[in-house]
């Protein structure tokens, strides 16, 4: 297969030469569009190549029209772009003819500028003229996507790459080449991913949980992971199951390795070595401790001073896997979870972009979990925010510190449901847990002034 020619290469700087009269029909022009869509579908992301890119200085280029349609990358039954058919439109000593005089902003990339993204000015309409492969002439119209490929493609014949005029740059570091995979749903996926992406890290892939109905109306509405992934033209999909289907999607993108941050599904052991390098998670607690769906909840239920952030590398057994890295953090002995949560997530984020480098690099020894010392944060149910105002003070101070950014806490009083909106915790003379606002069951959120706990 040939290589994509990298920036820096002097034929991507060269003014292409005109494909000559008698290549057309040839078998040697068949061979060189054979090459181009070889490399070309090698990347699932790219959607157009120059000759240039391949080394070869002709002023042709082609086109995957099947990855310009809106569904590429964004179908709703999870199906992938490497499954669409490959659909190749051939353009040969094109010439731009007329242009519209409005542009727009475009976020654009080049497979031969790999892992640099940046911001575009293209016209909004562009008419090109140019010539089949057996050499017949036509003329083309087109707007939007395909208007700025054809401006991309022809600058690449004119020696022009899109980051010489390209503005806010985003460049990937040399350990993020290696392609790889995210899995993530709620907003601590869509916020560690951000993270990763200001770090240069874009995965090929984004694997996340299909729309779900959301609000009074119920309106179908995609993941915060699935939003902020294609926001950056990243492509998405979005299985009801990972069976044997789904991972056979997956596997297309050719990924080295996955990164994982609360998708919400137990990965299949196929799945796990589908990924050459592994399937590095993140996990809200320093393992082998708090094992399992609510690390953040568990440590605070327990009183704990002390928390933190492990990334550790996937098996089939729950947060058991080998710890890659870690980093405790300090509980403030009146934080919450909304206080504790975002601040473990910056970490975690932190954290894996740092781990990451390192991983591929062959810079990090995996450390073995000391199973006797597991411990199970299990998954939590709205009943679990119940609390008796006669129990320790503690102890309730210690749910309400829990669950206080998901399912609450709530008290009854004279068989009606009191949901505590506010709540503090008074250590001199005596501890006490004393409940500030509540929301009554049936009514608008008001002050409490009785009921206490010792």
């Amino acid at each position: 297969m040939k290589e994509i020619v990298q920036d820096g290469a002097e034929v991507l700087r060269e003014t292409a030469k005109p494909v000559p009269e008698e290549m057309f029909g040839s078998e040697e022009l068949a061979q060189l569009i054979r090459d181009m869509g070889e490399a070309l579908d090698h990347y699932p992301e790219g959607v157009a190549i120059a000759a240039p890119q391949v080394g070869v200085s002709y002023r042709l280029f082609l086109v995957r029209k099947d990855r310009t349609l809106p569904s590429y990358g964004n179908a709703k039954d999870g199906k992938p772009p490497p499954e669409t058919k490959p659909e190749i439109e051939v353009y040969i000593n094109p010439e731009i003819v007329k242009t519209s005089r409005k542009k727009a902003k475009a976020d654009e990339g080049c497979l031969s500028v790999h892992g640099v993204y940046g911001t575009t000015k293209r016209h909004e309409r562009v008419t090109l003229k140019a010539r089949r492969a057996d050499g017949a002439r036509f003329e083309r119209g087109a707007g939007g996507l395909m208007a700025q490929i054809f401006e991309h493609e022809v600058d690449h014949l004119n020696g022009i790459l899109f980051i010489d005029h390209a503005e806010h740059l985003i460049r990937i570091p040399n350990g993020s080449k290696h392609r790889f995979a995210y899995f993530g749903t709620p907003n601590v996926a869509s916020d560690t991913l951000t993270v990763l992406i200001e770090r240069g890290f874009i995965p090929a892939v984004v694997i996340t949980s299909p729309d779900a109905p959301k609000g009074r109306g119920l309106v179908l509405t995609p993941s915060e992971t699935k939003t902020l992934a294609l926001t950056h033209n990243i492509p998405v999909i979005t299985p009801e199951k990972l069976d044997e289907t789904a991972i056979k999607d997956i596997s297309a993108f050719g990924c080295e390795y996955a990164v994982c941050v609360a998708y919400g599904k137990i990965f299949p052991e196929a799945l796990i070595s589908a990924f050459p390098k592994g399937v590095l998670n993140v996990h809200y607690s320093l393992l082998p401790k708090y094992r399992g769906a609510t690390p953040v909840e568990a440590a605070l239920l327990a009183g704990e001073n002390e928390t933190g952030v492990t990334i550790q590398k996937m098996v089939r057994e729950l947060d058991a896997g080998d710890i890659l890295a870690q980093e405790a953090v300090q509980i403030g002995k009146d934080e919450t979870a909304r206080e504790l949560r975002p601040r473990l997530i910056e970490t975690g984020a932190s954290l894996l972009a740092d781990t990451l480098t390192k991983y591929l690099n062959g810079g990090i020894t995996p450390v073995m979990q000391d199973a006797a010392r597991a411990t199970r944060a299990h998954k939590i149910k709205k009943e679990d925010g119940l609390l008796s105002l006669d129990a320790p003070a503690q102890v309730n101070w210690n749910k309400y510190r829990a669950y206080a950014d998901s399912i609450g806490t709530y008290f009854y009083e004279n068989d009606k449901r009191m949901k505590i909106t506010l709540a503090e915790f008074v250590r001199r003379p005596a501890d006490e847990f004393r409940v500030l606002r509540v929301i009554p069951e049936g009514k608008r959120e008001t002050n409490y002034r009785s009921g206490a706990s010792a």
